[in-house]
């Protein structure tokens, strides 16, 4: 039996205006895959919160038919083969048709206080599928809660929580944690075929399809390894019995002690699941960025809730091997083709903070993946605020991460 040969195409905009960059993106995404709008079966669709939500799905919609199912939100910017933007009016629109596999597509709202919930509910929804062969899963979640008016993290560690109490055996899965700028303004979401927010959302491939995925880390060791001796939620207290603003500001020397608009974003934590004696493992360890300052009881707020009293971090120094993303890159895409399988498409899911304005850096990584990538499939690709891969056979909100997946099928 033949199998349908899947088409795929990615359009890219930086149209100040939203109609129109919906518009443009998403006839570039079918030009390319040679699709009509008749024949998309799925749409993938990404901008940053500089566009107006609506305007936006309009400009996608109204080049697809009534069966196209949509599956996106906010991105910091987005990028393609050989365009790559963030922090402006960034849009990435990707479309795929001509296939025979099985999109499922699964929300539960209301993450915002209820991370925990929203996981156990949502991984009960997967267990219900019963998948009968090997699924694969993208997963997004809203990063904003706005709820209160100031800005709070959608924490991702209680929602993998919930998810694992429900959800049986886990599909293979990558996914990110959603926002449209630095600032986390409130974020838009997009399933099915309608707009919402503060949110879970779960895309489910079944059938000819296999995704395979390379994580790129971006952080070494920088300090000895210090104790958490004081927590308050994801406020990191104190470190070694001393607040832990202080821990840091010694290690980071009198420019930066007392600079807090650079300490946020700047501060990441590793946490090491491997020996702490062996050689150094970037996939051994989990970082966490800091995203706030609480000068008042010297505090340090993360970007998860995850570390906990009596744990040892380490600070990390953030540093870009741009060689190592290229042989990583080109390395995934070897393995693929030697296990027989067509490349549909490939996604680079990146941080937010690896970009080059926000790392003090003059390259951008992506750029490294486009080389090697040499137009050979689409890319598709979004900058977001926090990667979920697999680590030490856990889910894991990752930080400081890149994330490169194929998508192949098998060619007979």
């Amino acid at each position: 039996m033949t199998t349908q040969r899947s088409s795929f195409g990615v359009g890219f905009s930086e149209s100040s205006n939203s109609l129109k960059a919906g518009n443009y993106a998403v006839s570039e995404a079918l030009r390319q895959a040679e699709l009509s709008s008749e024949e998309v079966q799925l749409c993938f669709l990404f901008c940053t919160s500089r566009h107006d939500p609506d305007d936006f799905f309009q400009g996608v919609k109204r080049e697809l038919g009534s069966q196209t199912k949509f599956f996106g939100g906010y991105a910091n910017g987005t990028c393609t083969n050989d365009q790559v933007g963030y922090d402006g009016y960034q849009t990435v629109v990707g479309v795929w048709g001509k296939t025979d596999i099985t999109f499922d597509l699964l929300i539960q709202e209301g993450i915002a206080f209820q991370e925990y919930e929203t996981g156990k509910a949502l991984g009960q929804q997967i267990q219900q599928k019963k998948y009968k062969q090997p699924a694969q899963m993208l997963l997004l979640f809203d990063a904003v809660n706005r709820l209160e008016g100031k800005f709070r993290m959608n924490y991702g560690t209680p929602f993998i929580k919930g998810m694992n109490e429900t959800i049986g055996t886990w599909p293979k899965v990558v996914g990110a944690r959603l926002l449209g700028d630095m600032k986390f303004k409130p974020t838009r979401q997009w399933l099915g075929d309608r707009m919402t927010q503060n949110a879970a959302m779960a895309l489910i491939m079944s059938g000819n399809i296999q995704m395979d995925y390379q994580i790129m880390h971006g952080c070494h060791p920088a300090s000895a390894y210090h104790k958490v001796t004081a927590i308050n939620g994801a406020n990191i207290l104190e470190l070694d019995h001393k607040p832990a603003l202080d821990v840091v500001g010694e290690i980071l020397g009198e420019d930066l002690r007392d600079n807090y608009q650079e300490l946020k974003f700047f501060v990441t934590l590793g946490k090491n699941i491997g020996d702490k004696w062996e050689n150094y493992n970037p996939g051994n360890y989990i970082n966490r960025m800091c995203v706030g300052v609480d000068t008042e009881s010297r505090g340090l707020y993360m970007a998860e809730m995850d570390l906990e009293e009596g744990m040892e971090v380490q600070l990390m120094r953030r540093s870009f091997e741009m060689e190592y993303v290229s042989v990583r890159t080109k390395k995934l895409i070897e393995k693929v083709k030697a296990s027989d399988r067509r490349i549909i498409f490939g996604m680079y899911i990146n941080c937010s903070g690896r970009a080059a304005a926000y790392s003090n850096n003059t390259d951008e990584d992506i750029r490294h993946v486009q080389e090697a990538i040499n137009g050979e499939f689409p890319l598709l690709g979004i900058y977001e605020a926090g990667e979920l891969a697999m680590i030490g056979g856990e889910l894991q909100v990752l930080d400081w991460t890149g994330l490169f997946c194929l998508f192949s099928e098998a060619k007979n």
